[in-house]
């Protein structure tokens, strides 16, 4: 069944893609910039699935975050590049 108003739809296909693009560009942005809270998030996150985690060396963890930031960043910017062309 399609959607009404496909323009405005939020479970429309288009708007959920773009939801996920943004979602990516701004966590990337996110733990690039602050990878300690980056972490922190994920701590308070795994902290209500009674999960306790902690790095071991928290110099290299804060680099990885960093690295990983910038590819989540730009992977979705890719995405956000490619999703025109399927639209």
């Amino acid at each position: 069944m399609q959607c009404p108003l496909a323009g405005l739809c939020l479970m429309s296909p288009k708007f959920v893609l773009l939801a996920l693009g943004g979602l990516g560009v701004a966590l990337g942005v996110f733990s690039i910039f602050l990878p300690k809270r980056s972490i922190e998030l994920y701590q308070w996150i795994m902290a209500h699935l009674n999960w306790k985690v902690a790095p071991i060396d928290e110099a290299k963890e804060i680099r990885n975050t960093r690295i990983l930031g910038i590819t989540l960043a730009a992977l979705s910017l890719i995405f956000f590049a490619v999703l025109p062309s399927g639209f």
